[in-house]
């Protein structure tokens, strides 16, 4: 017994920067992964935005749709059923329904996932207006050129925001060797980067992948100088 409890602490000592061992102990992708990660700090606005509510605030909730295990429901009950802990519904500047679960509330911590791309995307724009960068149909290799003299000098950075790049990458969490989780538990994303391959022709094909947004995010930090935090 002693000597497998030693075992397993030696395994741990050695092994715990290895992405597959932070796989396993992490156990997949979570909403509470945020405890895990570097904290980078993003200070609010002095004057943020704030959405209005609707006078009828939640009244969707009694609508009937369509759920999987029966022919009719409420969006309360599919929702209540649902491993989501937070749902909205937003129609332009008004919240009509807003709802939390599992303990969760408007002011939970929680890792937002792919919300990122979107704050990514937008990022690429501010920048092109502030003159960082050229324009959208910039080769990307002008900010990246460690990978100019591969496939990736024909991808744009209007191919990566759309998803078109070509670019090889495993969107599978629930591979401890894939794409998407040499990123998610690495800790040398610009290091990673440059073992990428082109998979097809840029531009002629859409897939959702992962990999877009990180190159897109190197962009960022190359164009303006800046990490992607500081940028925003």
């Amino acid at each position: 017994m002693k000597k497998s409890l030693f075992l397993f602490l030696f395994c741990c000592c050695v092994f715990s920067s290895c992405k597959v061992y932070r796989f396993f102990v992490r156990n997949f992708a979570n909403i509470t992964d945020y405890k895990f990660f570097t904290e980078h700090s993003l200070n609010h606005s002095s004057k943020p935005f704030h959405f209005f509510y609707s006078n009828k605030l939640n009244a969707p909730g009694n609508l009937k749709i369509k759920s999987f295990d029966s022919d009719s429901s409420t969006l309360d009950a599919v929702l209540e059923q649902s491993p989501s802990v937070a749902f909205l519904i937003i129609r332009r500047d008004t919240i009509l329904y807003e709802k939390y679960w599992d303990k969760y509330t408007d002011s939970s911590w929680v890792a937002s996932f792919s919300m990122a791309k979107s704050f990514t995307s937008a990022l690429i724009g501010i920048a092109i207006h502030e003159g960082f960068i050229k324009s959208v149909d910039e080769p990307i290799t002008n900010y990246i050129p460690e990978i100019k003299d591969t496939a990736f000098k024909k991808v744009t950075i209007k191919h990566l925001l759309q998803m078109t790049s070509g670019i090889k990458f495993t969107e599978r969490y629930y591979n401890p060797f894939s794409d998407a989780a040499k990123f998610y538990y690495g800790t040398n994303l610009r290091k990673a980067i440059e073992y990428m391959k082109i998979e097809y022709e840029p531009g002629t094909k859409f897939e959702y992948k992962s990999g877009n947004p990180q190159l897109l995010g190197l962009i960022i930090e190359r164009a303006t100088k800046k990490t992607v935090t500081e940028y925003l």
